[in-house]
């Protein structure tokens, strides 16, 4: 049973405690979608190394004791100008499928007041409303990108996404097809860690977004979403693989397996970033995919 917060009953409702020396996992009661959030019991602006891995050790004990939800769930970390927007604290998001999440919600969360539930009477009403929203919304930064003009050999492009995984032995950067994400490939996912795999993404955006503002301004605090891919676990905190289709270096599109999560990144700094060779190729698959940004 979800339980209120004595610090704030009527913003903070918990589902899981988690280890009380650090954090825990709260209903997203600002937004009407399918995300829990994990907080730390002293909110600070920053989590410490102790406080990423209880995340880790929450989030899969969480989804293993509650089935319902351990299907594709991603935990996402907003970094750059799409981090703290509403909040000064240290926190992340466990996005989860939407139906089981609004059938919990719908007896332990009442709508906000403030815009994003837009007066809903009901959670099913505010999270139905929503997600048709952000789906508008999203269609129509995929139609802007897509009819967008792109310059050949861009400035932005002469950065290639070697330089930000040539120190690694872990990890591979890739990227995907049909959505503007840089896919994360582990070498060994079966020995590789959460906390590994959150350091090289975090490591990533820092260089990506200190060199690509060196060709680009708009690049400036580069915007995105760390999305780590995770399942119920109890006995660990190793990453979850899962398979995608990826462009190699050649510009072929290949299936692969080892996939441990992805950067979510704006639809049209994805296409500039884009090499030449495969702009095209990935603006045709873009258009005529649903586009819709979960996390």
């Amino acid at each position: 049973m979800a339980t209120s917060s004595s610090h704030n009953a009527s913003q903070e409702v918990t589902v899981d405690a988690g280890d009380q020396r650090s954090v825990k996992l709260v209903y997203d009661t600002w937004t009407p979608r399918p995300h829990f959030v994990v907080v730390q019991y002293r909110p600070q602006q920053n989590a410490s190394p102790e406080e990423l891995e209880a995340t880790y050790k929450l989030v899969g004990s969480f989804l293993a004791a509650n089935p319902e939800y351990n299907k594709e769930v991603i935990l996402s970390f907003h970094r750059g100008k799409w981090y703290q927007q509403n909040t000064g604290h240290w926190h992340a998001h466990l996005c989860v499928p939407m139906v089981p999440y609004m059938n919990a919600a719908k007896t332990q969360i009442s709508p906000a007041n403030n815009k994003e539930w837009n007066n809903a009477r009901t959670v099913e009403d505010g999270m139905r409303a929503w997600d048709k929203k952000k789906r508008e919304q999203y269609k129509r930064y995929q139609l802007d990108c897509v009819n967008k003009k792109y310059a050949r050999n861009s400035s932005a492009e002469s950065y290639s996404l070697s330089n930000l995984d040539a120190n690694s032995n872990e990890f591979k950067l890739a990227w995907m097809s049909s959505t503007p994400r840089i896919g994360v490939i582990a070498s060994n996912p079966d020995n590789t860690t959460l906390a590994s795999l959150y350091n090289f993404m975090s490591e990533v955006r820092v260089k990506a977004t200190t060199e690509l503002n060196k060709h680009d301004p708009t690049f400036n605090n580069f915007g995105c979403h760390l999305c780590l891919y995770v399942s119920g676990k109890t006995s660990d905190t190793k990453v979850t693989r899962r398979s995608g289709q990826v462009f190699t270096e050649t510009g072929a599109l290949t299936e692969n397996t080892n996939l441990v999560g992805y950067i979510q990144m704006d639809e049209s700094q994805y296409a500039q970033w884009l090499p030449t060779a495969i702009r095209e190729q990935w603006l045709t698959q873009f258009a005529g995919s649903e586009h819709f940004v979960s996390t």
